[in-house]
């Protein structure tokens, strides 16, 4: 059974009546030639991929320095600690910029590569 909506469509293309002039057929066929390319083109559009809403952020970022409090946490000592090896010239390497003490990564890394015992020995 033909739903309501062909058959409006069947007697939309007949003629109405039988002196049908070549022009209306003509209209006829350009317009079933664009119903059938609009139907492709809807068929193949899909859904755009969103776009992510935010940049990617790492999780945290690498610092470059660190503060004595800083230094601290990640060795678990205490500041008074690192204070005192500074008075007497041990720990690592420190700046000292506007009356406060920073201590850049790469040194702490080094440091901490140049105390890694030798668990054999």
């Amino acid at each position: 059974m033909k739903s309501p909506r062909t058959d409006i469509k069947a007697q939309a293309h007949r003629p109405t009546n039988s002196t049908a002039t070549p022009r209306s057929e003509s209209t006829r066929d350009v317009l079933d030639v664009l119903e059938n390319g609009i139907a492709k083109t809807g068929a193949k559009e899909t859904e755009p991929e969103p776009l992510p809403r935010f940049a990617e952020v790492p999780a945290e970022p690498r610092r470059e320095l660190l503060t004595e409090k800083m230094l601290a946490d990640r060795w678990v000592c205490s500041v008074a600690r690192l204070q005192r090896w500074r008075t007497v010239g041990e720990g690592p390497p420190y700046l000292k910029i506007v009356g406060k003490v920073l201590y850049r990564t790469k040194d702490i890394e080094a440091y901490e590569e140049a105390r890694i015992g030798n668990p054999t020995a």
